[in-house]
């Protein structure tokens, strides 16, 4: 099975090899087919190679430095077509667009690294996402408090002008006390 995966990821690489000494003879506007086909060939691979690599993991121990050695020998044969491509694309000016060669040919730990990276920018982005529902929550409830204060200070300002009115009904009532009780007395004398 790994020997399979392993003819099968090299005939790719050759394929690979074949394209790109093909970019580098074509016409201009052959160029970026060819580099598409290119990487199409070494995606292909890297598929591959990521078999090979859990096949490898899950190989008896005895066989494992050789299976190491075998993929360590694929892994540097398909970097180096990954750089000469990338290195095409910028000698003929060719662009990219979806043909990231970032991502290709990495080392199992490589690939554990990114795939762990990845969770925690996942996770990051949810506690984001968390985070922004409170915050409208929380906005949410800070404008009804505002309200609730709002109708309470027109309350508190509606109950001080109503006792600023008894207050001043309340002086003239005792002024009116004060002369009936000076007439009555008046009246007495």
């Amino acid at each position: 099975m790994f020997a399979e995966s392993l003819s099968e990821c090299r005939l790719l690489a050759s394929q690979a090899r074949e394209e790109l000494q093909g970019l580098q003879e074509a016409p201009q506007q052959e160029r970026a087919a060819k580099s598409a086909a290119t990487f199409n060939y070494l995606r292909e691979a890297d598929d591959n190679l990521k078999m090979l690599q859990h096949q490898a993991k899950s190989a008896p121990v005895a066989e494992r430095s050789k299976l190491a050695q075998e993929e360590q020998r694929l892994l540097q044969e398909l970097q180096a077509i990954k750089r000469e491509l990338e290195k095409a694309r910028r000698e003929f000016l060719l662009a990219s667009e979806g043909c990231n060669t970032d991502k290709l040919f990495l080392a199992r730990e490589e690939r554990r690294r990114a795939a762990a990276v990845t969770s925690s920018l996942d996770r990051g982005c949810s506690q984001l996402k968390q985070a922004n529902k409170e915050l409208i929550d929380c906005e949410a409830i800070g404008i009804q408090s505002l309200q609730a204060l709002r109708q309470q200070k027109e309350q508190i300002i509606g109950i001080q002008d109503r006792t600023h009115d008894l207050g001043v009904d309340l002086n003239a009532a005792q002024k009116l006390v004060k002369k009936l009780e000076q007439n009555n007395d008046c009246a007495l004398m």
